[in-house]
């Protein structure tokens, strides 16, 4: 399978490896650029694991993690699973990043100009990524069954995700659901973690959560999605690492579908109700709405799609090339 064709991926990997860094710092840059990567919605994290070579390492390492040694009490037992020198700087590489461009991704989803624009650029990315996804597969009937039922899937999770951003129950069983399913779906290449919060409607909840994680509220909400977090972690990397290897283009065609379903929770243009989380005003999107063709949302909108769309385009295209000449 040839993996080098996925996104500016192949940028990081070209500047790598002419970067002369040590092993700690790289592993804490290859983190950073996951993470970045896994909030963008429908960009995949794992993608960056896939390219850079060591997402059969991270897969491999957090499987080998002796979880249930700690609830033993065996620590010497867990510290001997556990690759401190990989996955530390991971980690930290990870969280340096999701605190960093949080606050940016915080400002664009808070005004509803921006948001649109911002929205449209990634659904561009999302329509880039199914445009290249389906260059590797050889469409079949248990494909296609596949995509569908998974567009199915991703779309009835962001219909009927409701857009509440109170401390119900309700938030606090999505916010653990979503992170377990956000965890298998980062572990994924091909497509985002931050794609399923968009789906189940916390995705705004939870940048601002990373944007003032000090708030009280704010670490509430991010407790309850490592809750989540914790326990996909549990389950998904032996399983994932079984079907790839079995199973890869049935699971490809499946997370192509649910990229055609995501299409409903990136639609830019909504009615927005403002409302406070953690004492910040930001946006929560109520009703669909169709925009007026010849009007100047649509026209910047439709801008920004198509650049979302060329530009992930041709960035993987520029240095697929460059590193075939390596």
């Amino acid at each position: 399978m040839d993996f080098e064709n996925f996104y500016f991926t192949n940028f990081f990997k070209f500047f790598l490896k002419k970067a002369k860094i040590n092993k700690v710092q790289k592993t804490f840059l290859q983190g950073s650029l996951m993470a970045l990567t896994d909030m963008v919605p429908g960009v995949s994290g794992s993608t960056i694991a896939l390219v850079l070579g060591f997402y059969q390492k991270l897969l491999t390492s957090i499987k080998n993690i002796e979880i249930i040694s700690l609830f033993k009490f065996d620590f010497k037992k867990f510290i001997k699973s556990f690759d401190f020198t990989f996955l530390i700087p991971l980690i930290f590489g990870m969280i340096f990043s999701f605190l960093v461009f949080s606050k940016l991704l915080s400002f664009f989803l808070s005004h509803e100009s921006l948001r649109a624009f911002f929205l449209s650029f990634f659904l561009g990315a999302v329509f880039s990524c199914i445009y290249t996804l389906l260059k590797e597969i050889k469409i079949s009937f248990y494909k296609l069954f596949l995509m569908l039922i998974g567009a199915i899937i991703s779309f009835l999770i962001s219909y009927f995700s409701v857009a509440d951003v109170s401390l119900s129950l309700n938030l606090e069983i999505k916010l653990i659901v979503s992170g377990f399913i956000a965890i298998f779906a980062m572990l994924l290449p091909g497509i985002s973690g931050s794609l399923i919060l968009v789906l189940f409607g916390v995705y705004p909840i939870i940048i601002n959560a990373l944007s003032s994680i000090f708030n009280f509220e704010s670490f509430k909400i991010l407790t309850l999605l490592a809750i989540g977090i914790f326990f996909g972690l549990l389950v998904f990397p032996k399983i994932i690492l079984i079907f790839l290897e079995k199973y890869y283009f049935l699971v490809l065609s499946f997370l192509v579908g649910l990229m055609f379903g995501s299409i409903y929770a990136l639609w830019p243009f909504w009615i927005y109700k403002k409302d406070v989380f953690a004492n910040k005003s930001f946006l929560v999107a109520t009703k669909l709405k169709i925009p007026e063709i010849f009007s100047l949302e649509f026209f910047f909108s439709l801008s920004f799609l198509i650049l979302g769309f060329f530009i992930f385009f041709k960035i993987k295209q520029k240095f697929t090339k460059k590193l075939e000449k390596i």
